[in-house]
């Protein structure tokens, strides 16, 4: 059987697992999504690159990103348009469609782990969820409280610092896939949330999220919590210092699970050791691995995780998995699975 081409914008989680030891059941999973006798993968960030390659392909993986006019006029044997991301605005799928091809769009595991763990880290925190757990294994300083007449004894080591999220402000800069994923969990809370973003987005996303875009200097002085949803890059790299933490309301949090150079780590050290901010919930540093005794880690008001949002293994295999589902199915002949703009598939 001759090979069928997939070109591919990115696939992190494939760079991801490919040169580390993989578990038995793991590498397993990962030979049959990408069977080298039958798949040719052909993974190109670049647009020019991707334009030679996409002549023989018949099926295209992205996120959400623009498919070019051009693009679609060289892919003359495309059959398919695999697209992850919570919205597809910048894709373009009536181009597609008026090519005749099906765009079919799905959530990428990944991205909904990276959103489930930060707002983890953010329960943790504003629950302050490390120390109700030591004090319920330990105790507390104080007498425990009363045992009342159903056999409770409510909050017996008497934590302070509990709080619930609805109604706290949510500031978010980057509004990409991730920021998108935790506004929507954000939004099921109860929470409020402002954003900033490089490009203006349309008013049906922010109906969807139940967000508003603002000025970066709003969202900053406006935030109880604060994500970090941005790329890192020459704009962005240390872009929350110490001017943008001294704007923030004090007691404010911080959640970053882009890259630990997004923020002054310096900078970020003082104002929580001063109290300035109320916590930071971080699955990323500089430099990483960060060494056990930074000081960083031993503040009670930080909770740290080893940049592992994205998830274990299984997550990095499974978004492979989604991405090449629908291209068995097809092999198989049958029809693929979450076509979104209204071709029909023959």
């Amino acid at each position: 059987m001759s090979r069928v081409r997939v070109v591919a914008t990115r696939m992190p989680a494939l760079r991801a697992l490919r040169g580390k030891p993989l578990a038995p059941g793991i590498a397993e999973r990962l030979a049959a999504a990408l069977p080298e006798d039958r798949i040719e993968l052909i993974v190109e960030p670049s647009e020019e690159a991707r334009l030679e390659a996409i002549g023989e392909a018949e099926f295209y993986c992205c996120e959400n990103e623009r498919v070019s006019p051009q693009l679609l006029k060289r892919a003359k044997r495309l059959r398919l348009i695999q697209a992850g991301g919570v919205f597809l605005e910048r894709l373009g799928t009536e181009r597609a469609a008026a090519a005749g091809i099906p765009v079919v769009r799905f959530p990428m595991p990944i991205t909904e782990s990276v959103a489930d763990h930060a707002m983890a880290l953010l329960l943790g925190l504003v629950r302050n969820m490390p120390e109700a757990s030591r004090r319920a294994r330990e105790g507390g300083e104080a007498p425990p409280s009363p045992t009342r007449p159903d056999g409770s004894a409510y909050n017996w080591t008497h934590l302070r610092g509990v709080r619930p999220l609805r109604g706290m402000r949510l500031g978010i800069l980057g509004l990409g896939d991730i920021g998108r994923a935790f506004a929507l969990r954000a939004k099921a809370f109860g929470m409020e949330t402002r954003y900033w973003n490089r490009t203006p987005l349309p008013a049906w996303i922010n109906r969807r999220l139940g967000a508003r875009a603002a000025g970066r200097e709003e969202v900053l002085r406006t935030a109880d919590v604060l994500f970090l949803g941005v790329l890192l890059g020459p704009e962005t790299r240390g872009m929350i210092g110490e001017a943008e933490i001294a704007a923030l309301p004090e007691g404010a949090i911080l959640l970053n699970i882009g890259r630990g150079p997004l923020v002054d780590q310096k900078a970020l050290l003082r104002a929580l050791e001063e109290g300035r901010l109320g916590g930071a919930g971080l699955d990323v540093f500089e430099p990483e691995p960060l060494p056990t005794d930074h000081p960083l880690l031993k503040l009670p008001n930080v909770i740290p995780t080893p940049h592992v949002a994205g998830g274990d293994d299984d997550t990095l295999v499974s978004e492979i998995e989604t991405f090449f589902g629908n291209i068995h199915r097809v092999l198989a002949g049958k029809r693929p699975r979450g076509i979104v703009n209204g071709v029909k598939w023959r």
